[in-house]
């Protein structure tokens, strides 16, 4: 997905904003009107553009930001008890498969590097088997190794069968990653392209531009209305 609008559709699918017309579902639910929680618990998952501001506690551990969403999980809370034994066991897990660098667990999140910080996000988000996957600007900031790492767990969750929305302003990203793509030109689909192989970046960029814009049946396709 690319181009102005982009925005505001995060902002409906993640329970952050409003939307003034239209619809958007989840499983077949209209998710208007929900709160934040009960959009996570359609298995929802969030990567916020801004790590630092949406995405993490600064002051927390990486552990505390990585159960940050799993407030409800009876295998960590029970009857307002914390299990700490397993919380523990699943921060060391996490560390080790998101390949997370740091001294310890416990310490503050605010102390690692942009990548590893985007790591802890992803661990966190990914790790609750989430079946649709919101990553907006999943590396930016980043260094290769992170954004290389961050890219191959986004592609695997879409080889399981989830579904992931990559909201990017990088066009080796959009063009790289996706398999469809939405093009946005002030706040309205522009174009819709079914398979991003078909494109180049000069004509993804005339319309990313408004140079050129599809035909209302050519974009009626992404609404897969006939």
């Amino acid at each position: 997905m690319e181009g102005n609008g982009q925005t505001e559709l995060v902002e409906a699918l993640t329970g952050m904003g409003g939307y003034a017309s239209g619809t958007i579902e989840i499983a077949g639910k209209n998710i208007k009107g929900s709160s934040v929680a009960a959009i996570r618990g359609m298995k929802v998952a969030h990567i916020p553009e801004d790590r630092m501001t949406m995405g993490i506690a600064p002051k927390l551990s990486l552990t505390e930001n990585m159960i940050a969403d799993k407030l409800n999980w009876k295998t960590f809370f029970r009857h307002g008890i914390i299990n700490r034994k397993a919380v523990r066991n699943y921060g060391d897990e996490m560390v080790e498969q998101y390949q997370v660098l740091c001294k310890s667990q416990d310490v503050s999140i605010d102390s690692l590097s942009g990548g590893n910080i985007q790591k802890v996000v992803l661990a966190r988000e990914l790790s609750g088997d989430p079946q649709v996957i919101i990553a907006d600007q999943p590396t930016r900031g980043v260094d290769v190794g992170a954004t290389e790492f961050i890219r191959k767990r986004l592609v695997e969750s879409r080889d399981a069968g989830n579904g992931v929305i990559l909201v990017t302003s990088d066009l080796n990203e959009v063009l790289g990653l996706s398999d469809s793509l939405l093009v946005f030109y002030e706040g309205k689909i522009a174009a819709y392209i079914k398979d991003t192989a078909s494109i180049t970046e000069e004509e993804l960029g005339t319309y990313m531009l408004g140079i050129q814009k599809q035909t209302e049946e050519e974009i009626r396709e992404a609404c897969h209305e006939q």
